[in-house]
């Protein structure tokens, strides 16, 4: 939010033409560091400079502008630019599953919320998992054919496609589309069934080149892939589309499907499943070295510092909010999705459904062990579309950090759980959840240069972004 201080002096100027006063006034306006932006202005794009708080509890304060404060500062996050970081930052998203192609088809408004970078009460996503089967939030199961020559799309994947060509990607110009399978075609696996079982070792071979087919397929019909994965979470068979690979599959795959898609200027991911899955990622990478630029996990199992060390830059591509509560999200998404995820190398946050409906679906009608109680980043019902809490975790994400920002070394009071990011336009991005307990009075403090000090309330997610390039930083 852009400051503009008060005048403190009155203008006692005798003789002064009114066009003088007026000039006056606005220099002394525009040079007082304590006055705050007037409300009533237009809505601000996710790059601009200000400060956002959003509430567990009280609806009205969500994606908030509260003014600069004059009093004291309890609490101040810390940063030292010089200690930048090399990693760049992705960005934010979630997934088009079946159950979101259904939903926001009708809801041009909800798409705009998620992704325009324009729309000042939106999420501003970037990136966008596209499962390239039917998942568990599927109303029927499906697959893409393959003769051994030509990749077929289901009706439901030119869905999905064209809601991405079609409506999100005027919305979003540099949407970033990350493809991801659930499973094989069912000859290709032992079971010969979508529903579980496992990869044959004989089809391995043709499998991967239905995965490079596709890419390309995607890219020419304007779809804008980045990245694929092998498969959704190789590791668990379950009854509804689902497949495992062994690491010496997931190895052999890489080694033929990275260089392919690199050759396509797309990226291959590695494993695709939970942190707890570590020593799978290691003897993956290890096996086909050069074939994977990222890794990709989720947050069913294990812990995100689980994701350091590894040779390649990690990306969080799955995790979902379900029936807890608002406090509990914030603080749960704050910690484990963005300060300690971004402490162990993530390099992006993409959650799982764009959007479910009232009963957190559309589902897989023949599974019982697809998730029953997922929920989307909106909520799609017939009194509306409601955003949940996982939506103002990625809008405060994505206002602290654009792609292509760098993580910053900070440090900050006890209880201040933040993430601190160098962006491409000169600022600072620092996001926050204030899980002292108590309502604090934040200062920024870049290179020991203190900024403006803002209140946030205990429990409150906030994001603050200043210009440090520009003499921003005024106050104490």
């Amino acid at each position: 939010m852009t400051r503009q201080p008060s005048v403190r002096a009155t203008l006692l100027l005798a003789g002064v033409t009114t066009a003088l006063i007026v000039s006056l006034v606005l220099a002394v306006v525009l040079r007082d560091p304590d006055r705050a932006e007037e409300p009533g202005g237009p809505p601000q794009a996710h790059a601009a400079q200000g400060f956002w708080v959003s509430s567990p509890t009280d609806p009205a304060r969500r994606l908030a502008q509260p003014d600069p404060v004059r009093a004291p500062a309890t609490a101040a996050v810390n940063v030292d630019t010089d200690a930048t970081g090399h990693r760049v930052w992705r960005g934010t998203g979630a997934a088009l599953t079946d159950a979101s192609v259904q939903l926001l088809s009708q809801h041009p408004d909800a798409l705009a919320e998620l992704f325009d970078p324009g729309a000042g009460s939106g999420a501003g996503l970037n990136l966008l998992r596209l499962p390239l089967t039917s998942t568990d939030m599927s109303p029927e199961a499906w697959t893409w054919g393959w003769d051994g020559t030509t990749a077929s799309p289901s009706g439901q994947a030119e869905a999905a496609a064209s809601l991405v060509t079609d409506r999100i990607l005027p919305l979003r110009e540099d949407l970033q589309v990350v493809a991801a399978p659930w499973t094989a075609p069912a000859w290709m696996k032992d079971s010969r069934s979508v529903r579980g079982g496992a990869l044959e070792t004989a089809q391995q071979e043709q499998y991967g080149k239905l995965l490079v087919a596709q890419a390309d397929w995607l890219r020419q019909h304007g779809v804008p892939l980045a990245a694929l994965t092998l498969g959704n979470e190789p590791g668990y068979s379950a009854d509804y589309p689902s497949m495992t690979m062994t690491d010496e599959q997931l190895a052999a795959l890489g080694a033929t499907v990275g260089p392919a898609l690199h050759d396509r200027a797309v990226e291959l991911w590695a494993v695709d499943h939970n942190w707890a899955d570590r020593p799978r990622y290691d003897a993956v990478l290890g096996a086909a070295p050069g074939a994977f630029d990222a890794a990709a996990f989720h947050c069913y199992a294990g812990n995100p510092d689980q994701m350091a060390g590894l040779s390649v830059p990690a990306v969080v591509t799955e995790c979902t909010g379900t029936d807890g509560s608002w406090e509990h999200a914030f603080a749960w998404d704050a910690r484990h999705l963005v300060t300690d995820a971004v402490a162990a190398g993530s390099t992006g946050l993409l959650m799982w459904n764009l959007a479910t409906d009232a009963s957190s679906g559309p589902r897989d009608p023949a599974s019982t062990q697809g998730c029953s109680n997922c929920r989307g980043l909106v909520s799609v019902t017939d009194a509306g579309v409601e955003k949940q809490p996982e939506f103002y975790t990625l809008a405060h994400l994505s206002r602290a950090a654009s792609p292509g920002a760098h993580v910053v070394d900070s440090s900050a009071t006890r209880g201040l759980v933040v993430a601190v990011f160098a962006n491409p336009d000169g600022s600072i991005g620092v996001f926050g959840h204030n899980d002292t307990g108590t309502d604090q009075t934040v200062v920024l403090r870049v290179d020991g240069q203190p900024g403006v000090r803002h209140t946030v309330r205990a429990g409150e997610l906030f994001t603050l972004r200043e210009d440090h390039l520009s003499g921003g930083h005024t106050g104490s």
